[in-house]
């Protein structure tokens, strides 16, 4: 039987050093290298102040079961980023007037730019957030058009100094204290 506590006979480089894996009888390096493919250890990558690992390997992928049913790949499941979309569409297209409810400031009056993407985001203002009332996410009654300045104050701010909130405390008075 080979020792364990000193120096040994390492199976990995067959040197004798000291042995710190002693279910295989490995030195550090053939420790790091059966570990992290690296006998210096897991590398690590430095971007502004903020440590990460490299990732070292590919993950391997679970067995389908036997009951296991693929999708259709003809069916899109929608997401939620594609529900949102249509929703802000349908709030932009119930909109008569493109300002700030607050400030009366001009918010963009064309929903899409020449790329796809939908311009100002920002002025779709939940009043009660989605995250204390997920049922009322695609709720028009839900919205509020607001400049970033003032959706940001409503989010964040103070919402009583407001003057959309006397209104959107009328809409829903059982959300408001």
């Amino acid at each position: 039987m080979q020792k364990t506590n000193s120096m040994s006979k390492c199976k990995g480089c067959n040197k004798d050093k000291e042995i710190v894996n002693k279910f295989h009888y490995l030195c550090i390096e053939c420790n790091n290298i059966r570990l992290h493919g690296s006998k210096y250890g897991k590398q690590y990558k430095n971007t502004l102040n903020k440590i990460t690992p490299l990732k070292t390997g590919k993950k391997k992928k679970a067995k389908k079961s036997i009951f296991y049913k693929a999708p259709d790949a003809d069916i899109k499941k929608e997401t939620k980023l594609d529900k949102d979309e249509r929703f802000y569409e349908e709030a932009f297209e119930a909109c008569d007037a493109h300002v700030c409810e607050e400030c009366k400031a001009p918010l963009p009056d064309y929903f899409r730019s020449d790329d796809g993407r939908i311009v100002a985001r920002f002025r779709y203002s939940h009043i009660i957030p989605k995250s204390i009332a997920p049922e009322l996410r695609h709720e028009i009654k839900n919205i509020n058009h607001l400049c970033l300045e003032h959706h940001t104050q409503w989010d964040f701010g103070d919402k009583e100094s407001m003057k959309i909130y006397k209104e959107n405390k009328k809409r829903f008075p059982h959300h408001f204290s």
